[in-house]
Order: structure tokens, then C-alpha cells, then sequence
């Protein structure tokens, strides 16, 4: 068992509501997963979804495993974020809004792995997105007239994204790929062996992801969430003016 692993253990010991798993539905997470470590599923609390635990990475499911979400889960009647509780026990830094990375450093980032968007652009931001996230496409279209923000952007291929994601970081141009896909749902021909997405992981889990689109800048500062473009660009350069101060 994971460091983290343990640490949800001896939670679920505590508070035994928090986290009651469904062997059944864990089978599935794994097999429908079966490129991510998970230590926890938990079915009890979340109305008709499943919290699943990866890492510092939170996210949810149905039962059935056909639908996977990213993003908050709130309970109303309770008015408690369910997802922060949950954070706060993974990473108690991570849910910070401009928190610094969790051990991952801008130059560290698997830059082979990424899809860049308005290269030589003056603004510089990384960006960990889903092929399935409606705010990750809004975001994609609005980069389009946003040649000053050079993007770098990791697809974390959860769901059923994971074959389009490697698919198109085979492709002979990913961006127009990427494009292509968010458009019309289509992908290139070929195959390759590259695989875009593990590395992409693999840095979310390290900067504490909690849901996409999540974005790093070159100080290491992370917030996650929608942003419309201009408040995308003035925290980027909120960040670069600081590094330019020092």
C-alpha cells in the first residue's frame, strides 16, 4: 500500500461513513483504469456517484463505471464541499488557491508530452485538460485568439478519452488534431507507440490535481478551474512580473 493509501486507511478507521468501498465497482475502476494506481472507491455519500482516489487526484464515477466526472461534489442540504473534505486529508496544500506546486518543479514538467498552443508566445502556462472536459474545449477554442499565451497543455485521458489522447499525440500535427477532435469528434490515422498521457499523469498526481483544467505557471504557482481568457492571462502574468521583481 501507498503512503497515501495508508493515509486514507487510518481515515476510513476514524470515520468509517467517509469511505465504504464496493469491491464490484472497485474491479471495474481498475479495469477501466488500469493505467492509474487507485487507493480508494468510495460509493457511500456521493447521491449516484463513486469518489475515486488516486494519489492526491479525486474524481467520480457511476456505479456502472460508464461515466467518469471531474470536478466538485457538493452535498446541499449539508452545504459541504465533499471533494475539498477529501482534499484536505490528500493534500491539505493542494485545494490552495496560486498554492505552489507539490513537488514538481516548471522545468520538470514531461515537455515531450505536450500539445503547444501559440508557441513563442510571451505568456507561458501549462495546462492539464481532459478530451472530455467542457471547460477544457471552451478553453481550447478561446487560445485560438490568445496568441500571446503559449500553452502547453497535458491530456490526461481519463474515461474514455485515454485511446483519443494517445491518438492524437501520434499524430503528425497534434494541435491540429487536438482541434480536430474537440470539433468533430475525429482522429488521425495511424498509430505510434508514444504514449502522451502516462507522463501526463504522473505529473498531475505531483502537483496535487483536483480536476481539469488545471493550470501551472512557470513560478509553480496552481489553480484549477475555468478561467475565461482574460482572467487566465492576467494570473499568468501576475506570476511572471513577480519572477521579473526577484
Amino acid at each position: 500500500m501507498s503512503v497515501s493509501g495508508m493515509m486514507i486507511a487510518a481515515v476510513t478507521l476514524a470515520s468509517p461513513g467517509l469511505a465504504q468501498e464496493t469491491p464490484d465497482v472497485r474491479d471495474k475502476v481498475a479495469e477501466r483504469f488500469a493505467d492509474t494506481a487507485v487507493d480508494t472507491v468510495d460509493c457511500e455519500g456521493f447521491g449516484p456517484l463513486c469518489q475515486v482516489t488516486a494519489g492526491r487526484t479525486v474524481f467520480y464515477v457511476d456505479e456502472a463505471v460508464r461515466h467518469a466526472f471531474i470536478g466538485r461534489v457538493y452535498d446541499l442540504e449539508a452545504k459541504t464541499d465533499l471533494t475539498a473534505r477529501t482534499l484536505a486529508v490528500l493534500a491539505p496544500s493542494a485545494d490552495t488557491e496560486g498554492a505552489p506546486a507539490v513537488g514538481l518543479a516548471w522545468a520538470d514538467l514531461p515537455w515531450d508530452s505536450a500539445i503547444v498552443r501559440n508557441e513563442g508566445g510571451a505568456l507561458k502556462v501549462a495546462v492539464f485538460s481532459d478530451l472530455h472536459c467542457g471547460y477544457c474545449q471552451r478553453l481550447s477554442a478561446a487560445l485560438y485568439d490568445a496568441p500571446d499565451i503559449e500553452a502547453h497543455e497535458f491530456l490526461l485521458g481519463m474515461a474514455q478519452s485515454e485511446g483519443p489522447s494517445r491518438a492524437i499525440g501520434c499524430a503528425e500535427d497534434p494541435e491540429a488534431a487536438l482541434a480536430a477532435y474537440y470539433a468533430s469528434r475525429s482522429l488521425p490515422a495511424g498509430s505510434c507507440d508514444w504514449d502522451i498521457v502516462a507522463p501526463a499523469r504522473e505529473a498531475a498526481q505531483r502537483i496535487g490535481l483536483t480536476g481539469t483544467p488545471t493550470f501551472l505557471r512557470p513560478d509553480g504557482a496552481v489553480t484549477a478551474g475555468f478561467r475565461d481568457i482574460e482572467t487566465l492571462r492576467a494570473w499568468i502574468a501576475e506570476g511572471q512580473a513577480e519572477e521579473t521583481v526577484q
